[in-house]
């Protein structure tokens, strides 16, 4: 599980590249990028997130906060059959039959039972740490992340698919950015 999720950081952050655009300071990405993707810059460090794809419309948007904030609560209170409702059907492969069919040699099935034997290994904290919608979602090519400043002062991306129109969590736990 944490090859998953080492994996999902890497690929989904940028974790290899050395583009000049990764590399540009927040003085220089600020002029040109426009958006709520602006808050989230940090100066000298990696911005691959900041810069990813196109700023999402406002509906898009929208819509991918009313599922964060559901899969938020559901996880929050652990209840794995309602938090595997709000996640990508790529991820519930990588979770079940990737990782937990595996690890338990073919005792658990489902997403809900691979949420539960992992537990805080695969999730991390269930806190909630989302006030309200997202700030901001990059978008491309039917992948994105979402970004939002937690209540706990942090702030916070999370991958996201595109399916069948519907924005659905891609990721077990939001991944912290620090500034």
């Amino acid at each position: 599980m944490a090859l998953v999720l080492l994996t999902a950081l890497a690929s989904g952050c940028g974790g290899g590249s050395n583009s000049a655009a990764e590399t540009t300071t927040r003085h220089r990405l600020y002029p040109w990028l426009k958006g709520p993707t602006r808050e989230f810059l940090i100066r000298g460090d990696d911005n691959s997130v900041q810069i990813f794809g196109r700023e999402a419309t406002k509906a898009e948007r929208e819509q991918a906060s009313r599922v964060i904030q559901a899969w938020m609560k559901a996880r929050a209170s652990q209840n794995w059959k309602k938090d595997c409702s709000y996640l990508s059907r790529r991820y519930i492969h990588s979770l079940v039959p990737e990782d937990a069919e595996q690890v338990t040699h073919g005792r658990i099935k489902t997403c809900p039972q691979a949420l539960a034997y992992f537990g805080h290994e695969a999730s991390g904290s269930y806190k909630n740490n989302l006030t309200g919608p997202i700030d901001s979602l990059r978008v491309e090519e039917g992948r994105g992340y979402a970004q939002y400043h937690g209540n706990d002062g942090h702030d916070w991306i999370l991958n996201v698919e595109l399916e069948n129109g519907r924005w659905l969590v891609a990721i077990a736990s939001p991944i912290g950015r620090s500034s």
